[in-house]
């Protein structure tokens, strides 16, 4: 009987965003830690960090969520339109 080896490949937890500068606003530094706090603009990260992958896309609706941007609806035809929309 022949064994062979496989490398399982190693999920990475990393992600990568795409932030533009314009976006971004300084709020205070913290020059002993190196470390600075900033705001961002939702509507500008979303613009260059389109969803790739379904639990990209679960993220961005909790975020869409999370800020207030939603739609509710009482009825299967409405959800229907507001989907082709």
């Amino acid at each position: 009987m022949l064994k062979t080896k496989q490398k399982i490949a190693k999920r990475s937890s990393e992600a990568l965003i795409t932030i533009p500068l314009s976006a971004v606003r300084f709020i205070s530094g913290y020059p002993k830690e190196k470390k600075i706090l900033c705001e961002i603009t939702t509507k500008e990260l979303k613009r260059l960090n389109k969803p790739q992958t379904f639990d990209e896309m679960l993220n961005e609706a909790r975020l869409d969520y999370a800020l207030g941007n939603y739609k509710t609806v009482t009825n299967a035809k409405d959800l229907i339109t507001s989907l082709r929309a």
